[in-house]
C-alpha cells in the first residue's frame, strides 16, 4: 500500500527532475524481453502445462498472501471490509460485498500509480505479466537490521553466483519479512513514533537495473517498494517513471530457486487505475 505522502514526493521529484532514462542498451533489450515474455503467455506455456499434467515436476508456488479484514497495511484503518450479500445456506449462492483500497494486499504498483499519464493497468502490455523470477535473498541482513536495502553490491554477488541477471526479469527481494504477515504491527516495523521499519530496494540498485539490465519489474516482500525509513521514495521514483511495476507484499520468495523459476502476474485489468490486488505465482521446474 502506498500512501498520499509517497505519491507527492514521487510526482514532486518528476516534475522537479522528470524521469528516470533508461540506457540504451537497456532500450535495445527491452523487445527481446517483450518477445520472450509473449513466446512464454502464447506459445510455452501450454505445452509446458500439457507436460506438467503428465508428471514433468512443474511446481506452482503461490506468491501471494489472503487478502482480507485484518491485514497488515501501509497506514493502519487502510484494510478492507467484507460482508455477507447472500449466502449458500440462505439462498443457494455465495457473493461478498468488498470495499478496499486497490493498492493493499499483494498487489501491483504500475506506472499510472504515481506519473499523471502514464501507463494503466488496462492498457499495460500482458506480455510483460510473465517474466523471469529472479530471487536476491537478503534476509541475514533483515534479520540484524530491519532498515537494511537491497543494493548493488547484493545484485552483483547475485550475478557472480547466478549469471546475469536474465532479460526481462521481475528481480525479487527475499528478506524473510512475510513470516511476520500475521501480525500487522510487526510487518509494518511499527516504532514508538508511528515510523515504518521494513527492508526495500535502494535507489541505487534500482539505478543499476534500468542502467544495465533489461528487467521488467522489482519486487519486495514487504508494504513498499522503498525500506520503510525512507522519505524520498527513489525505488518507486526509479521503476514506475521507467513505465516498470513493482510487486508489493509478496508472499513465499524463499520457495523459489535464486534463478530458473517464472512469474506470473495475475492481476485483473482495473478501468481507469494505477495499479491493484493481484494472485502472485511462481512456476518452478518450466
Amino acid at each position: 500500500m502506498c500512501s498520499p505522502e509517497v505519491a507527492k514526493v514521487v510526482q514532486e521529484r518528476i516534475a522537479r527532475e522528470g524521469l528516470p532514462q533508461v540506457s540504451r542498451r537497456g532500450l535495445l533489450k527491452m523487445s527481446g524481453a517483450a518477445f520472450a515474455g509473449l513466446a512464454a503467455a502464447g506459445v510455452g506455456l501450454p505445452a509446458r502445462r500439457a507436460a506438467a499434467q503428465e508428471g514433468s515436476g512443474l511446481t506452482v508456488v503461490d506468491l501471494s498472501h489472503v487478502y482480507g479484514p485484518g491485514m497488515a497495511t501501509y497506514s493502519p484503518g487502510e484494510g478492507p471490509t467484507r460482508e455477507e450479500y447472500v449466502t449458500v445456506e440462505a439462498n443457494g449462492f455465495l457473493i461478498n460485498i468488498w470495499t478496499l483500497f486497490e493498492h493493499s494486499g499483494t498487489h501491483v504498483d504500475f506506472p499510472a500509480h504515481f506519473i499523471a499519464g502514464g501507463t494503466q493497468v488496462a492498457d499495460y502490455d500482458p506480455g510483460l505479466l510473465i517474466a523471469p523470477a529472479v530471487v536476491v535473498d537478503i534476509s541475514a541482513k533483515a534479520a540484524e537490521n530491519p532498515d537494511t536495502t537491497l543494493d548493488v553490491a547484493d545484485l552483483e554477488a547475485w550475478e557472480a553466483a547466478n549469471g546475469e541477471i536474465p532479460e526481462g526479469a521481475v528481480v525479487i527481494m527475499n528478506s524473510g519479512w512475510d513470516a511476520k504477515w500475521s501480525e500487522p504491527d510487526a510487518f509494518r516495523g511499527t516504532d514508538a513514533e508511528g515510523g515504518q521499519h521494513y527492508p526495500g530496494f535502494s535507489g541505487e540498485a534500482v539505478a543499476w537495473l534500468l542502467e544495465n539490465r533489461a528487467v521488467n519489474g522489482i519486487g519486495v516482500d514487504t508494504l513498499s517498494l522503498d525500506p520503510g525509513i525512507s522519505t524520498t521514495f527513489d525505488a518507486h521514483y526509479g521503476i514506475l517513471g521507467a513505465d516498470k511495476y513493482g510487486l508489493e507484499n509478496v508472499a513465499n520468495a524463499g520457495a523459489l530457486p535464486a534463478v530458473g523459476a517464472w512469474v506470473v502476474v495475475g492481476v485483473p485489468r482495473w478501468e481507469a487505475s494505477g495499479g491493484g490486488p493481484a494472485r502472485l505465482l511462481g512456476l518452478v521446474g518450466m
